[in-house]
C-alpha cells in the first residue's frame, strides 16, 4: 500500500512539474535540439506539445522542418500544409512545401478543383462553419430589423422592403453554406500519404481488384462516413480523381 501511495504521489509530482513547465518551455526546448540537429528528438517534442492541446503556425512550421531533416517528406508535407493555414507562417511554410514537393520520386496527377468545392474548402479553413453561420445571422436578424420598422411606419419607402428582402435572402443563403460547409468538414478529412506506397483497392478486402498505387506524399480525401463501414479501412479519392480502400496506416490527416 505505502508502495502505491509513493508511485502515485511520483505521477502526480511528475505530471505538476510538465504542466508547470509550460508548452513555451517545451517548445524552446525542442526548438534547442532543433538547432542541435537532433530532429527526431525535436520532432517527438513538438508532436507532445500538439498532443496537449496546443497548435501554433511556427510549431507545425518547425515540425515540417525536422520531418524534411529525417527525410519523412510525406510527414513533412503533412505538417507543412497545417502552417500554411496560419497567416503568420503562410510564406514561409509555402516556400518549404514547394522543396518538399520538388524532392518526391513520384508526382500523382492532380484535378483541378471546381470553382464550388474552393469556395466551401475556404469557408471551412478561414471563417469556419461557425463564422459563416453567424454571419448569416446577422444578416437575417439585420433584414427582420427593417421589416418590423417598415411595419410599425418607421420606414415607408418601398426600397426598404426590397433592400430587406434581399438581404433576407442572402441570410438564408448563407446559413445553408455554413450547414453544407460543416457538414462537409465532418464527413471529409484531407490526409497525406507518408508510407512510400500503399495499393488502392476496389473493395476493403486484400484480395480486392487493384484500383492504383498511391505513393509517399500523394494527398487522399478521407470520406470517414463510408470508412466507419469497414474497420481498418478507410475510402479515399486520389489526386487524380480515383476513388478506392486502403487500409487504415500510412496516411497523416491535415
Amino acid at each position: 500500500m505505502r508502495k502505491l501511495i509513493t508511485v502515485l504521489f511520483l505521477f502526480f509530482f511528475s505530471f505538476s512539474v510538465c504542466a508547470q513547465q509550460g508548452p513555451q518551455a517545451l517548445f524552446d526546448q525542442a526548438n534547442g535540439y532543433l538547432e542541435e540537429g537532433a530532429y527526431s528528438d525535436a520532432l517527438n517534442l513538438y508532436k507532445g506539445i500538439e498532443r496537449l492541446g496546443y497548435k501554433s503556425g511556427p510549431l507545425f512550421l518547425n515540425m515540417g522542418i525536422a520531418a524534411t531533416e529525417i527525410d519523412s517528406l510525406g510527414l513533412a508535407k503533412a505538417y507543412l500544409l497545417r502552417a500554411v493555414e496560419y497567416n503568420e507562417t503562410e510564406d514561409r511554410a509555402q516556400e518549404a512545401l514547394e522543396f518538399v514537393n520538388s524532392q518526391f520520386s513520384r508526382q500523382s496527377a492532380i484535378l483541378k478543383k471546381l470553382p464550388w468545392d474552393l469556395a466551401v474548402q475556404w469557408m471551412i479553413k478561414r471563417p469556419g462553419p461557425r463564422g459563416v453561420f453567424y454571419f448569416g445571422i446577422v444578416l437575417i436578424l439585420l433584414s427582420m430589423t427593417i421589416l418590423f420598422g417598415r411595419w410599425f411606419g418607421k420606414l415607408k419607402d418601398k426600397k426598404f422592403k426590397t433592400s430587406a428582402l434581399s438581404v433576407l435572402s442572402t441570410g438564408i443563403i448563407i446559413l445553408g453554406l455554413a450547414f453544407y460547409s460543416d457538414y462537409v468538414d465532418a464527413r471529409y478529412d484531407e490526409a497525406v500519404l507518408t508510407d512510400d506506397e500503399i495499393r488502392v483497392r476496389s473493395n476493403a478486402d486484400m484480395d480486392a481488384d487493384l484500383v492504383s498505387m498511391a505513393y509517399e506524399g500523394y494527398d487522399l480525401v478521407v470520406d470517414q462516413k463510408i470508412s466507419r463501414e469497414k474497420t481498418g479501412w478507410l475510402f479515399v479519392r486520389l489526386g487524380n480523381g480515383q476513388y478506392g480502400w486502403i487500409q487504415d496506416e500510412g496516411i497523416k490527416i491535415i
